[in-house]
């Protein structure tokens, strides 16, 4: 196609260079160019361009057949076990602050604040302990796995996900009374 295109834009520069061939200027004396017109430029960058986006398009759905795959399989292979989660343990370092950023005000600060949020923790996640707690783990398909705990006593949810051989806290959430009692 391309041959075409450029054949007819240079026969139909022959042919008008033919018809000025008639007058007596001097551009059309001379003999015509052996350059390509600009018209040709543009059209041959045009081809270009949209060959190279189809080039593009399809290395990279190639690579995205192949990564999803080898992704899956690592988050299959490195999902941690249920055991793995210790729902005490992890409500103490939520409670304490450990998840929190360092310049977040409720973040305990010095000697005496940490240790303070770390008995104060403790405490807290043997009330709810003793109180009945809720633990649940739900696995999505052995990638990874969603754990969380409800705190009785506060009416607080906590969330973990579980991926890569790691729990990490995701977020808190309130809930009322009648959200509690419909999970039961």
């Amino acid at each position: 196609r391309l041959h075409l295109v450029v054949d007819c834009i240079t026969k139909n520069e022959t042919m008008a260079s033919k018809k000025n061939n008639n007058e007596t200027s001097p551009a059309a004396n001379q003999p015509p160019s052996s350059e390509p017109s600009e018209l040709t430029n543009i059209g041959l960058s045009i081809l270009g361009t949209f060959i190279a986006a189809r080039c593009l398009a399809v290395v990279s759905r190639l690579a995205t057949a192949f990564a999803a795959p080898a992704l899956g399989f690592y988050l299959f292979s490195t999902c941690p076990t249920n055991d793995t989660f210790d729902g005490k343990k992890e409500l103490k370092r939520v409670l304490r602050g450990d998840k929190l950023p360092d310049d977040h005000p409720d973040k305990p600060k010095g000697f005496f604040g940490k240790t303070m949020a770390k008995v104060s923790a403790s405490i807290e996640a043997e009330a709810a302990a003793l109180a009945g707690c809720k633990v649940e783990i739900m696995d999505l398909w052995g990638i990874i796995k969603v754990a969380s705990i409800q705190h009785p006593m506060t009416k607080t949810a906590y969330f973990w996900l579980g991926a890569v051989n790691k729990w990490r806290f995701v977020m808190a959430k309130d809930f009322s009374q009648g959200e509690h009692s419909k999970t039961e």
